[in-house]
């Protein structure tokens, strides 16, 4: 797998996004523009505290259905395309070829205060989404936040280092961004393809 940084670029395989990176399988690579569509969505972090997820590394895990090879998107926090006050994230859009895809896992990288943790969610998520040519598949916004931990020395509440997604869409915000960023897309459809129920959780499940 080759690791592609979203930089703003004229290329049609990729799109722009600051902070997030996205491993992609070098098949993927060589999609004919003319049979190619869009996936599209944002990663964002709460910011207010203990519960923020700024300091959370999230990474979602994609694959074809049917095939063992894995697409990641990874938000680090490093930067954002909007922020809230209580809420910042980027904007992810990447050309694919036409089929079946799946999320089938969430994962984190944290820190509790004493060592670095590494979890993920379940690996059989199963949240499922078609990409068509000519046209870009929103699949919604996912909002890390850390869960919190208590201090028995201190009785104060801090970040686990363990993460948990929050669900939902911003359709209008999203699809604004990404036309911005893609003008000559103005003629795709934006199709909003609803993986789970809106304000729908994943926990981190596991350390590794």
């Amino acid at each position: 797998m080759k690791l592609l940084f979203f930089l703003f670029s004229s290329l049609f395989m990729f799109g722009c996004s600051s902070g997030i990176s996205v491993s992609l399988p070098e098949k993927f690579e060589d999609t004919p523009e003319d049979t190619a569509g869009y996936l599209t969505g944002s990663l964002s972090a709460t910011t207010h505290g203990p519960s923020s997820g700024e300091g959370l590394v999230t990474t979602l895990y994609i694959r074809q259905s049917g095939d063992n090879e894995i697409i990641t998107l990874v938000n680090k926090n490093d930067d954002y395309d909007f922020n809230t006050g209580f809420m910042r994230g980027q904007l992810f859009s990447i050309a694919l070829p036409p089929g079946k895809y799946e999320l089938f896992c969430i994962g984190f990288k944290g820190d509790n205060g004493n060592k670095s943790i590494i979890s993920k969610s379940r690996e059989d998520l199963g949240l499922e989404f078609t990409i068509s040519p000519g046209n870009v598949t929103y699949i919604g916004q996912f909002i890390t936040s850390s869960l919190v931990a208590k201090s028995t020395l201190w009785n104060q509440e801090y970040p686990s280092g363990y993460g948990i997604i929050t669900y939902n869409e911003a359709n209008e915000r999203d699809k604004a961004l990404f036309y911005e960023r893609h003008p000559d897309l103005t003629g795709f459809s934006f199709d909003y393809q609803k993986l789970a129920e809106r304000d729908s959780q994943v926990v981190s499940a596991k350390s590794n």
